[in-house]
């Protein structure tokens, strides 16, 4: 048993994230060989990211870079690999290039597509019109000639927050099924606190973007009495720290690019609050805040957009998308210690939701429901 994957970005960037997970690409260890289909010149070896295939063959085939410029011109040379490697599904993890291509692919070879989509593609386009104009433009022209042709191609697709689910409607009228991201509970609530960290501590975790919003959580600190540790990296790494000096909020608040995989729960665990000034209409249930949740933590986030709060009504302190209505929120936990153990008992339980085993078992079950599909479409 095969499977191809179009992940979204080189698994090397995920290596140098620290984001490789056990099993991420074979729930269960349904599938004897893994072959991921890399959209850059070279990837990262694979004996080094052997786990993400859990007990198969992995096999990563670097393909070169392909962009909306000349993907029609290499479609050939992508279906040659596929058609040689003969897998039995193909996975994509969105509607844009990679997701054409693998589209296509399983067209080719007449067989299932998996597609799991990861943010609200219809806000993100809104983004990036005011951001980023020529990124604006590609990914009109993808909602145009691409996605409908993906999500239409799919014989199953997955979302990862309930808001994604009126853009998959739109551009497709199917249904999508709500897949949370998966995390290893286990892990987070058994970790070991981290001594010489400041304390009181509030963490926030996230890609250091104008969407996550960190400027927020920067200056609420001016009100609160504690430290900001923010574990993350990205374009804006710059501009926060020279906000951060500008505000002399040095002694207050520490940036901190990286942390390894397997030793991020430490710092979790360390924690009093967890905080995170996110766009809700982009995403719903971000993978840190889940894995807060497991740690234990309480968690103060943006209120969602009505009807779209993945179940965090009773569990999360919602909190407007401006410092001092998160500065208040923080300082109420804690000040109070019965809220605080409150909310600790209520994010360990909702993270039982999106714990590996529940969310694996339920991946290999589409898996065989499809290959099942497949095999009776045959007999007939």
């Amino acid at each position: 048993m095969k499977l191809c994957i179009f992940p979204n970005d080189p698994i090397i960037a995920y290596y140098e994230k620290g984001e490789i997970k056990p099993r991420y690409y074979n729930p269960n260890n349904f599938f004897d060989e893994i072959d991921i289909i890399s959209l850059t010149k070279k990837d990262v070896d694979e004996s080094k990211v052997k786990i993400i295939a859990g007990n198969a063959t992995l096999k990563i085939h670097s393909i070169g870079k392909i962009n909306i410029k000349n993907y029609k011109k290499r479609l050939n040379d992508v279906i040659a690999i596929v058609n040689e490697i003969n897998p039995d599904v193909i996975r994509t993890y969105n509607p844009f290039i990679e997701g054409w291509l693998a589209s296509k692919c399983a067209t080719n070879l007449d067989i299932p597509l998996f597609v799991s989509l990861h943010i609200q593609h219809d806000v993100l386009r809104k983004l990036y019109k005011k951001n980023n104009f020529k990124k604006y433009l590609a990914l009109k022209y993808c909602e145009k000639f691409i996605e409908p042709y993906v999500l239409k191609r799919a014989n199953k697709i997955t979302i990862v927050y309930k808001i994604i689910q009126s853009y998959v409607q739109r551009i497709s009228e199917k249904d999508s099924e709500l897949l949370y991201n998966r995390i290893d509970t286990k892990r987070f609530s058994n970790a070991n606190k981290i001594s010489t960290l400041e304390k009181p501590l509030i963490i926030s975790v996230g890609r250091l973007t104008k969407q996550k919003n960190h400027e927020c959580l920067i200056k609420s600190m001016e009100k609160i009495d504690a430290h900001l540790l923010i574990i993350g990296d990205g374009e804006l790494y710059e501009k926060l720290e020279s906000m951060i000096k500008k505000l002399k909020l040095n002694k207050k608040i520490s940036l901190k690019k990286s942390v390894p995989n397997l030793e991020i729960q430490n710092y979790y665990k360390s924690a009093d609050v967890f905080a995170l000034a996110y766009d809700p209409e982009l995403e719903g249930l971000p993978i840190p805040i889940m894995e807060a949740m497991a740690s234990g933590l309480p968690i103060v986030i943006p209120f969602p957009k009505k009807g779209f709060s993945d179940g965090l009504d009773n569990v999360a302190i919602f909190s407007k998308r401006e410092p001092k209505s998160f500065a208040d929120a923080i300082n109420n936990i804690l000040k109070n210690f019965e809220l605080k153990k409150e909310l600790s008992d209520k994010s360990i339980e909702k993270s039982k939701d999106f714990d590996d085993k529940i969310i694996e078992n339920r991946e290999a079950q589409i898996y065989r429901n499809l290959l099942n599909n497949e095999r009776n479409l045959i007999k007939i």
